[in-house]
């Protein structure tokens, strides 16, 4: 991850939202691969150098302008590296998928994903799916593993689905929470079969090359924590949203408590989180604010009375976590901060 100061005024403009947030931020590098190369036997007339001019006494180098970004989360280079070179990665469909899982707990997944994309890698193994995928604006990841033991019965070989997770969130809702949902990969169209109560919808396939690479999750010492019940985070993200664009995280050590906290133009909102509220608490000092939006939309995903365990600090990102389907699905969400200088 690379993190990008962002200067922000008292008069600075909201964050960006998901929808116009990817012009503002965009990790993809072109690599030139151009190589030349000389015709054996040919010689080329030796040219002298021109002088370099000679730089103006008074000169002075152009201020840099000021940008106004959050930090990103860096797509992982060494693996497209690797996908380039095919050492040890997968990147064709799966040769065996088969598999059903009740309704409940793939919703509350794909809705996960949903959140913050609209189409992910689904990396298939014979112990179960993870997908990692960022936002086009490089500001929230999510990272999730649906275990086998989620599911009734799993049958399973390595290999990549590329899948529209809008459509696939569309079908799923025929499926009410203890429907068997039952997946198939038809080797011979590439297309995922999905039996829901005896409705059948084949879903065609996305290239996974045409989806974007996967980021890598940065190594980061995040001092402050704390798990609480999902009601709490969704409380204080309802009361940011009354006043502001932007959502705070505060941990003070010496009250031992968390703040969530918004300022608006006019009025400013405020939940402590104390004591009777934490399952955990690792009080550190620290501060962080974050686009409204983003959080909205990942809160919005929690499961009903699920406790969420959240990490950060100064000016760090946010790491969210929480667990579903008895402990067989883990999610990891993070949130870029915004960057404040005076």
């Amino acid at each position: 991850m690379s993190i990008n100061t962002e200067s922000e005024t008292p008069d600075a403009q909201p964050a960006t939202t998901p929808t116009d947030a990817s012009s503002d931020v965009e990790s993809e590098m072109d690599v030139d691969d151009a190589t030349t190369t000389e015709t054996a036997g040919e010689t080329q007339p030796e040219v002298e150098p021109e002088p370099e001019p000679e730089s103006e006494p008074n000169s002075e180098p152009e201020p840099e302008p000021e940008t106004d970004a959050e930090t990103d989360v860096d797509v992982d280079e060494d693996a497209e590296e690797d996908a380039e070179e095919g050492t040890d990665v997968v990147t064709g469909p799966p040769r065996q998928f088969q598999a059903a899982i009740p309704g409940g707990d793939i919703k509350e997944f794909v809705g996960t994903l949903r959140a913050i994309v609209d189409e992910a890698k689904f990396n298939i193994r014979p112990d179960g799916i993870r997908v990692r995928a960022v936002d086009p604006a490089n500001v929230a990841m999510d990272d999730g593993v649906l275990s086998a033991g989620a599911f009734e019965s799993y049958d399973a070989s390595e290999g990549v689905l590329g899948l529209n997770l809008e459509r696939l969130e569309e079908v799923l809702k025929l499926a009410k929470k203890d429907d068997l949902v039952e997946f198939l990969f038809d080797t011979n169209t590439f297309k995922l079969v999905i039996h829901i109560d005896g409705v059948e919808f084949t879903m065609a396939c996305i290239d996974p090359d045409s989806i974007r690479m996967e980021p890598e999750i940065p190594d980061m010492d995040l001092p402050a924590s704390f798990t609480v019940d999902e009601s709490q985070i969704s409380r204080g993200v309802k009361a940011a949203d009354m006043v502001s664009d932007h959502i705070q995280l505060r941990c003070d050590e010496t009250e031992q408590a968390v703040f969530i906290e918004a300022e608006g133009d006019t009025d400013d909102v405020c939940l402590e989180l104390t004591e009777d509220e934490y399952t955990e608490l690792t009080a550190v000092d620290a501060e962080a604010l974050f686009s409204l939006d983003y959080v909205k939309d990942i809160s919005r995903k929690f499961p009903k009375k699920t406790e969420i365990s959240i990490t950060f600090g100064t000016d760090f990102p946010m790491m969210i976590e929480y667990e579903f389907a008895d402990g067989e699905c883990e999610i990891l969400s993070m949130v870029a901060p915004r960057i404040r200088s005076d």
